[in-house]
């Protein structure tokens, strides 16, 4: 059922995507820009003929014009039935041209020019339908992939990379020297100091970007499924996610271009680029919201979870109400990023992440030589379910999430698209390895267990006491601490992230007087929400995870982004669509194959929404139900 749905759905998404592309894509019939082109050529070519020849040859031009435009039709229905006879034929007629010149006499020699004229000016006429015909093909071929033409660039040094950043992260500094000869002078020198972006740094920032609670919900998503499949699902998921992220680089970088700013948040690009209609920019901010509320109360539920299981290995009696689990896990992150300063509050994440990293190579490490892996029953094919493979998409989309951070990336970067590339390609293939890397470790310890059926999360399976032995006893505490950290991590970026949107929404300064005077209201809008959805269903954790990745992350980076640098790029279809066509870039597109990578990830992540909607509607079922 699962294969007919998705056929069923990419069909549908083919015949909307062929309509919506067709005005991009329609021009004037093959057959008649050729009859057209030859047309010209062949009136232009017997204009210069006349202008040149007799008096006696002007009164049957328009006699001949109309013979050989006929003559000219049936010549092109012949040449799409046989070319070769045409080329033979030019060369044909070259070789009677020079053998008539040879014969001919004196009294004849009007006539013999005339002749050698004809021929030759036929031969010219078959290299130049030959070489128009060559044109139109590649120029068609162009037009479907879709080339951005040079002359559209605003700065043809940058595009072309002979010019690599866009702008310089420049500081002056005055400082004061003292010179001693006769006297002592104190002169002022004005430093400058260029502070270019780090590759290495922005791909940091982009892998821990990206491992956050996603990985905890992998296994869960994937022990149905097998490791291979889910395997295959990770790398096409890693694909079309970094795909995702040159395609914003791109749009950020153009949108700077055109307003001379640095700083381009994520909204602005969506909200205020016109790159979308109305509609979609509200649908864009609203998907924004949805993928970041719906993290927020996965991390919630989880996080609150965690300092239960912490609660009870440190040996205090009484079991802790899962709603105060939540409550006090939400106080405690809310209440230090609140209090704290920011320089504080990053010197606290950037240890955290020291620790995450810890836990996790722990993890790797004891996972791996644990007596309970094993690797035949992770990799037999009685435990592959490949037709299960479409539901682990949206936790391995949500995994690869990192999207957020490119306009921070392209300006720390300044605007050099090289080192744009290296850091979203290298920042994303990180994460993706240790995911690789984690699913393999952690079904692999629960094949065998005997309570699989029991506890389907294998993160849950791992932190119950008393399965396998020491190692497996270690394995089970570093599983509790590297979650609890991932998320504590996580929701921070994710508190600064909501704080940025609302502040934009509303116009707010992130600093000063005014935003104190706000503050407050803005955490409560910010933490309120998920605790409260969290609280009405403790166990919300991986349903939270599925719902933002399925709809949040499928909409908000797969499918806005490439509508909107196709509208850039080619125009969106509608009456502007010329004025669209000559618009002035700064960038020229990031990622190769013009178009088709385009439709390709919109067309995706189209098919996943419309397929997961109609499964968590019940769509799929009714109508099986009906069917039956």
């Amino acid at each position: 059922m699962t294969y007919g749905r998705v056929l069923l759905v990419m069909t549908i998404l083919s015949i909307l995507l062929d309509n919506l592309t067709i005005q991009a894509f329609s021009s004037t019939s093959p057959i008649q820009q050729r009859i057209q082109s030859r047309s010209n050529l062949f009136f232009g070519q017997h204009s210069s003929q006349t202008g040149s020849s007799s008096a006696t040859t002007c009164c049957s031009n328009s006699r001949s014009r109309r013979h050989g435009f006929t003559n000219l039709y049936s010549q092109i229905v012949e040449q799409d039935e046989e070319k070769e006879l045409l080329f033979s034929s030019a060369n044909s007629n070259t070789t009677t041209t020079t053998t008539t010149t040879t014969t001919t006499t004196n009294s004849n020699t009007t006539t013999t020019t005339t002749t050698t004229t004809t021929t030759i000016t036929t031969t010219l006429h078959n290299n130049n339908n030959d070489t128009t015909e060559t044109n139109w093909w590649m120029d068609t071929i162009r037009e479907k992939i879709g080339v951005v033409d040079d002359s559209r660039m605003a700065i043809p040094e940058y595009a072309s990379g002979e010019i690599t950043r866009m702008f310089s992260h420049i500081s002056y500094s005055d400082e004061t020297t003292t010179t001693t000869t006769t006297t002592t002078t104190d002169a002022f020198v004005t430093s400058v100091l260029h502070r270019p972006g780090s590759t290495m740094g922005a791909t940091a920032l982009v892998a821990g970007t990206t491992i956050g609670a996603g990985i905890l919900a992998l296994p869960a998503a994937t022990a149905s499924i097998g490791f291979v499949p889910s395997s295959l699902a990770l790398l096409v998921a890693w694909a079309y996610m970094a795909i995702s992220g040159l395609l914003i680089a791109e749009l950020t970088l153009n949108r700077m271009g055109e307003t001379g700013r640095q700083n381009i948040g994520l909204l602005e690009l969506y909200q205020r680029s016109n790159l979308l209609n109305p509609s979609l920019g509200i649908l864009g901010s609203a998907a924004y919201f949805f993928l970041h509320y719906a993290v927020m109360v996965a991390y919630v539920s989880q996080g609150g979870a965690n300092l239960g299981i912490a609660w009870t290995d440190v040996g205090l009696p009484g079991e802790v109400n899962p709603i105060l689990e939540q409550v006090a896990f939400v106080t405690i992150v809310g209440s230090f990023v609140y209090a704290a300063k920011p320089k504080l509050v990053e010197t606290t994440n950037n240890i955290l992440v020291v620790a995450v990293v810890a836990t996790f190579c722990g993890i790797i490490g004891f996972g791996a030589t644990s007596p309970t892996l094993d690797l035949e029953a992770l990799v037999a094919p009685s435990n592959q379910h490949p037709d299960l493979l479409l539901d682990a998409f949206p936790i391995c989309f949500l995994s690869l999430v990192y999207q957020n951070i490119v306009p921070t990336v392209v300006t720390q970067l300044e605007g050099d698209r090289s080192k744009i590339t290296k850091s979203i390609v290298g920042g994303t293939l990180i994460p993706l390895v240790m995911f690789l890397g984690w699913n393999a470790v952690l079904l692999g310890n629960i094949m065998n267990s005997d309570v699989t059926t029991v506890v389907t999360d294998p993160i849950a399976l791992l932190q119950q006491s008393g399965i396998g032995n020491k190692n497996s006893a270690i394995l089970s505490d570093l599983v509790s601490i590297f979650s609890e950290l991932a998320i504590t991590t996580s929701m921070i970026g994710f508190i600064y992230g909501l704080l940025d949107a609302w502040t934009d929404v509303f116009r707010l300064p992130l600093e000063g007087p005014d935003f104190d005077k706000v503050k407050l209201p803005l955490f409560l809008a910010v933490l309120l929400p998920p605790l409260l959805f969290s609280l009405n269903n403790p166990s919300i954790f991986l349903q939270a995870l599925d719902y933002g990745g399925a709809f949040g992350v499928s909409t908000l980076f797969l499918v806005l982004p490439p509508i909107m640098v196709w509208n850039e790029r080619y125009g969106g279809g509608g009456d502007d669509d010329a004025t669209k066509k000559k618009k002035s870039l700064t960038s020229p597109p990031m990622v190769p194959l013009g178009k088709i990578p385009l439709g390709s990830l919109w067309k995706a992540a189209g098919t996943l929404i419309i397929e997961q909607g109609g499964d968590k509607l019940g769509v799929w079922d009714f109508l099986q139900t009906q069917a039956a």
